[in-house]
């Protein structure tokens, strides 16, 4: 392996992209809640069901797509366009099929469209600070390689697993102020695009004429992480946050004028 090291600057970089993404949905979540006095609820849930949908139930299917020694996962991992379609497609499956239980289920008698942000809150926000820890856990692998126990951390890794680790490694060691800043937009950018789905789905969900909108949000999902393929061929960092930026705000305007607004809340059935 390479010689890694990571400089103060990088450390300080890391260090401060992970609390601004920990503390992001907090201050999303306390303004909310001033401003709307709506319940905890619908926030809570939306944590729980990124938790178990994103992670405990995705992250089985992930292993055997992308690390596990079969056919199908070495074809995956060796083309681009492939690897980032099939990681779109389970993070849209799986994201939004748990929105679509969790609005069907524990918050079905939550009429009130404001339930949708709220859950996009809680959604959004525990990826943002899941993200924001693990931030956290790339600072003490930097202390460990600084001290140079760096075969420590390697041992035991497959030849693939190396070469993905000293991707990650390079990512991380040359992080400046700009690229933290541009993490940060990015937690910024996925909170605002969650909030969006949320509310195609909860609509989906209370409306049976919209129902429809279940498949695009998985599809809008999909294309939402796909777009870091272009990374692979060239695309700078700053032209994909900006990419983020847009994709995100276009889809929050077209569910807030086109799905929020005309949800009639008074037609449905509300119990409070």
């Amino acid at each position: 392996m390479e010689n890694y090291y990571f400089s103060d600057l990088s450390m300080y970089c890391i260090a401060i992209s992970g609390i601004a993404m920990i503390l992001l949905p907090v201050l999303v979540f306390i303004v909310w809640k001033v401003k709307t006095h709506s319940p905890v609820k619908p926030v809570i849930i939306g944590a729980v069901t990124f938790f178990l949908f994103a992670i405990v139930l995705k992250l089985p299917l992930a292993y055997l797509l992308y690390q596990d020694n079969n056919s199908a996962a070495q074809q995956i991992s060796s083309n681009p366009w492939l690897y980032y379609l099939v990681g779109g497609l389970l993070a849209g499956v799986f994201e939004e099929s748990g929105r679509f239980i969790a609005f069907k289920t524990l918050l079905k008698i939550n009429k009130k469209k404001n339930t949708a942000i709220s859950y996009a809150i809680g959604h959004g926000g525990f990826e943002s600070m899941y993200i924001g820890f693990s931030m956290f856990s790339i600072l003490s692998v930097a202390i460990v390689i600084n001290s140079g126990h760096i075969s420590e951390l390697t041992s035991g890794l497959s030849t693939d697993q190396i070469a993905l680790f000293e991707d990650q490694l390079s990512q991380y060691s040359s992080i400046t102020v700009i690229t933290a800043l541009l993490s940060v937009l990015e937690r910024c950018c996925a909170m605002i695009f969650h909030t969006a789905m949320s509310i195609f789905v909860f609509r989906a969900v209370n409306d049976k004429k919209k129902l429809w909108l279940y498949p695009t949000a998985i599809l809008c999902h999909a294309a939402f992480d796909f777009i870091i393929v272009f990374t692979k061929f060239g695309l700078p960092l700053t032209a994909l946050e900006l990419i983020f930026v847009f994709y995100s705000l276009a889809m929050l305007i077209i569910a807030y004028r086109h799905v929020y607004k005309s949800y009639n809340t008074e037609s449905a059935d509300i119990k409070k």
